[in-house]
């Protein structure tokens, strides 16, 4: 029996075949996943990993696709998409929320539970899963900061480690790997007042639209390359507005791409090479991406 014949025998998982991964990116961009499987439970989860590794099938656990640029050419594997593991509840006074819950969803039960410190993250994009690999923040918070512990799923196994042990650091944990596959995690939160909790909601979701595009983007392109800041780099290398194909340097924030209704994602790749080769010559810095890029280019 071949690796299709098995997916078409699942009964837990939504499977489709050649799905155009644009529709799942927030580039929107990209050729067609091989396989597509839509999941609401770790069983599912950890029966498609391993079926995959059966097959020796390569395999991609996404989250929003806010964090991913696919090439045009597809991929050739399995895209398992975890949006529907997506259940917040307390465990006693702690917050225990599924790596597929979008960090909005999980901001909205905060504050409808008098629950402080997660407001700066508010408008970021991601799932909760995706936001704990790359330990995201905005405006010197991260996801991280309140967070007690995250479990896993590593070879058909539950792992649960405690925040000192995920190493993290300014956009980076020890998740980074891509060996385990973030499944869940637990918050403690401060109590707060409802009404100062959604006027720091509002304020940062105000500042955000004042300083970031509009637009289909990945947000932050590169990290941070301390003491700078990417976007003033590339800034200063005149790259604003600078264009490849359907793909440009955003005019207001410089470290996002814009992408157009024809943008390819080679447009993408070509113009993070460029941004990159521009940066090093004029300042000897190398800018690391914070996009992960999928499939060949």
């Amino acid at each position: 029996m071949c690796f299709k014949n098995a997916l078409e025998r699942l009964t837990n998982a939504k499977i489709h075949f050649d799905v155009p991964m644009k529709k799942h990116t927030s580039f929107g961009v990209g050729g067609c996943a091989r396989y597509y499987a839509e999941i609401d439970s770790l069983f599912s989860l950890n029966l498609l990993i391993s079926l995959a590794k059966e097959y020796k099938v390569k395999y991609k656990v996404i989250g929003n696709g806010t964090n991913i640029l696919v090439s045009d050419l597809g991929y050739d594997g399995i895209i398992i998409d975890i949006k529907n593991l997506n259940d917040i509840y307390f465990k006693k006074n702690d917050v225990r929320v599924m790596a597929g819950a979008k960090l909005d969803k999980l901001i909205h039960f905060a504050l409808e539970n008098h629950l402080a410190g997660l407001e700066a993250l508010s408008g970021i994009p991601a799932t909760v899963g995706g936001a704990i690999v790359m330990n995201a923040g905005a405006f010197s918070h991260n996801i991280s900061d309140y967070l007690l512990t995250v479990e896993t799923l590593y070879n058909g196994k539950i792992k649960v480690y405690s925040k000192d042990e995920c190493k993290f650091t300014y956009r980076k944990s020890r998740f980074l790997d891509k060996k385990e596959v973030v499944t869940c995690a637990t918050f403690s939160l401060p109590q707060g007042d409802r009404e100062i909790i959604q006027a720091g909601i509002k304020s940062y979701t105000d500042l955000r639209r004042l300083v970031q595009p509009i637009g289909r983007s990945c947000g932050s392109v590169f990290k941070n390359p301390k003491p700078f800041t990417a976007g003033n780099l590339i800034d200063r290398v005149g790259l604003k507005g600078y264009k490849v194909g359907g793909a440009s340097v955003s005019t207001l924030h410089a470290n996002f791409i814009i992408t157009s209704s024809k943008a390819k994602a080679l447009d993408v790749y070509c113009l993070i090479e460029q941004i990159k080769q521009k940066v090093k010559d004029a300042f000897g810095i190398e800018l690391v991406e914070e996009v992960e890029c999928i499939g060949e280019f």
